[in-house]
């Protein structure tokens, strides 16, 4: 994925998440390395288990809708659904 897909992809003006060619995990994941804070802030403000953060940011669990949900208003972002326009996916 290139600079210009990543731009596409977290546009924080409206402070939306949009999930275009990269799966929701990693999507999410980015948002967070890009937010600034460390792992464990954004875990303490999201009301999640930071191991079970660092965990899923390594690829070694996933986290459940509940958590991305809590995990994406931390980061002070929204998530909408948008269409393919080509091509499947995971």
């Amino acid at each position: 994925m290139n600079a210009q897909e990543t731009a596409l992809l977290f546009d924080n003006t409206p402070n939306v998440c949009y999930i275009g060619s990269m799966n929701m995990s990693r999507a999410l994941q980015d948002a967070i390395r890009k937010d600034g804070r460390s792992q464990g802030q954004i875990a303490d403000a999201a009301g999640v288990d930071r191991g079970a953060l660092s965990r899923f940011l390594r690829d070694q669990r996933s986290v459940t809708l509940d958590s991305a949900d809590r995990l994406l208003g931390a980061l002070k972002l929204d998530c909408r659904l948008v269409k393919r326009t080509k091509g499947g996916g995971k």
